[in-house]
């Protein structure tokens, strides 16, 4: 009944450490007002840190990789468009996420073949 204890803590435990401290920050930030408050980005500092936590994640995951780094990427995305809405267009993110997921799902591929 004993579990291996081969990784410290899964994704989950990461990725909730990561999310608390980007929304303390912001909190942080907002409250000495750093920076004017806007409800859109802070859908940035749930996103861009919880992308890119999984997009490390999946580099050093061994079981499903393809699926973090895909994951990792729509977040990370998601983050960009909700922080650079009003200067870059959301289409144009949008456009770079599907070929970035396209070129992922062919290298993925390739590599089971």
């Amino acid at each position: 009944m004993l579990e291996s204890k081969g990784n410290a803590f899964g994704y989950g435990a990461g990725a909730l450490a990561v999310l608390v401290i980007s929304l303390g920050l912001a909190a942080v930030i907002y409250g000495i007002n750093i920076i004017p408050f806007d409800i859109i980005n802070l859908l940035a500092w749930i996103f861009i840190p919880l992308g890119v936590y999984t997009l490390f994640y999946a580099f050093f995951n061994r079981k499903d990789p393809v699926y973090y780094l895909v994951w990792g990427v729509v977040m990370t995305c998601i983050g960009v468009i909700s922080a650079t809405y009003t200067v870059v267009p959301p289409l144009l993110v949008l456009g770079i996420l599907l070929i970035i997921i396209a070129v992922i799902g062919i290298a993925a591929y390739k590599r089971g073949k």
